[in-house]
C-alpha cells in the first residue's frame, strides 16, 4: 500500500479511473455525472481520513478550465486541452512535491515516469482506497 499522507499529493486521471473501477463502471451506466460524483465522494472520504491532497482531473467542454477548490480539488480541462495535458503540466511543474499520479493510460504513465513522478495503476489506487476506507469504518489508525 502507498499510504499517502499529509505531505503528499495524489493526482487522479478521473475518467480513466471511472473506466477501470468496477463500482464506477456500473455507476457510469446510470450516467457519467453520477460516476464522477461517486468517485469524488469516495476520494473526499479518503482525503478526510488520510489528510492527503487529492486532485481529480477530467476532460471538460468549456472555454476555460474549471477548478473546484476543496479536497479533492476537481479540475475540468478546457475544450482546447485534454485532462492528460493538464496532468502532464501539473506533474512536470510540481515533481518535487511528493506527487503521485494514478492512471492506466500508457502514454500518460510513460510521460509521468520519465519526469521522475511516481505513478500507480487504477487497481493499486483502488486497493489503497478500499483498505483505508475499511480501516476508517473499523476505527483503526
Amino acid at each position: 500500500m502507498y499510504l499517502w499522507g499529509a505531505d503528499s499529493w495524489l493526482i487522479i486521471d478521473g475518467y480513466n479511473i471511472i473506466n477501470k473501477w468496477p463500482g464506477l463502471i456500473g455507476a457510469k451506466h446510470k450516467s457519467i455525472g453520477f460516476a464522477r460524483e461517486k468517485l469524488n465522494t469516495i476520494m473526499q472520504k479518503y482525503c478526510d481520513y488520510k489528510k492527503t491532497k487529492v486532485t481529480i482531473v477530467y476532460d471538460g467542454k468549456g472555454e476555460e478550465r474549471e477548478v473546484e477548490k476543496g479536497n479533492p480539488e476537481i479540475i475540468f480541462s478546457k475544450t482546447s486541452e485534454t485532462a492528460d495535458s493538464v496532468i502532464e503540466y501539473l506533474a512536470y511543474n510540481n515533481k518535487s512535491q511528493g506527487l503521485t499520479v494514478a492512471t492506466d493510460d500508457g502514454v500518460l504513465r510513460n510521460f509521468i515516469i520519465t519526469t521522475g513522478v511516481d505513478c500507480v495503476s487504477a487497481k493499486n489506487l483502488m486497493d489503497e482506497v478500499d483498505g483505508a476506507l475499511s480501516q476508517m469504518r473499523e476505527g483503526l489508525v
